[in-house]
């Protein structure tokens, strides 16, 4: 089944915004990349902010999917944690919706910041859920150590949102050297008490 053009129009600011950033895109690169003219963008979207707000609901429920698909707790939770963290770099460099997504978490566009920012945190909840529940079905909290159930989930919360901005604005190099620190301290907590 082929594309409608308003699809189209969304794939093609979803790479120019990715690569780009939103102030430097413009709708002629945009119409051009689809192949249209320019006025014709008009007939899908009123603008530019809502072409990009278009692109938030579509990619909210790729990433909850991903989640939901890498976090399923069980025994091999340990590994899926540290697949699921690996993958942020892997997903980034190979697709242009997880660059865009990074991007729009980290540094929206100004003006856009208050329409931005609600359903960003309405994903953060819902990803720390899935978090959670993973966790809930697996041996790893503590709770006589204080690691219980909770503060496993905002820890490792707090591990993808570091990893995440040191990609972004670090790079690779950066990223992969936190990677390595912060699951060494996370992997080194979930073994506290625990026999040898």
């Amino acid at each position: 089944m082929s594309k409608s053009t308003t699809e189209k129009l969304q794939d093609a600011a979803l790479a120019r915004f990715a690569v780009q950033g939103f102030d430097a895109t413009t709708m002629n690169e945009i119409a051009a990349d689809v192949g249209i003219k320019k006025p014709s963008v008009y007939a899908h979207f009123r603008n530019k902010d809502e072409l990009f707000m278009s692109l938030i609901p579509n990619i909210v429920d790729d990433e909850l999917n991903h989640a939901r698909q890498v976090l399923q707790g069980g025994e091999g939770i340990k590994q899926q944690l540290r697949a699921y963290l690996e993958g942020i770099q892997e997903r980034f460099e190979q697709s242009h919706q997880v660059r865009f997504w990074i991007r729009t978490l980290f540094a929206p566009p100004v003006h856009l910041y208050d329409v931005v920012m609600p359903p960003m945190h309405v994903f953060m909840e819902d990803l720390e859920r899935i978090i959670h529940q993973a966790l809930a079905q697996s041996d790893l909290a503590r709770p006589e150590i204080g690691l219980s159930v909770d503060t496993l989930a905002m820890t490792y919360m707090a591990l993808i949102d570091s990893l995440q901005s040191e990609l972004l604005f670090g790079g690779a190099h950066k990223y992969q050297r936190r990677l390595e620190s912060v699951w060494l301290v996370f992997e080194a907590a979930l073994r506290t008490g625990r026999p040898a």
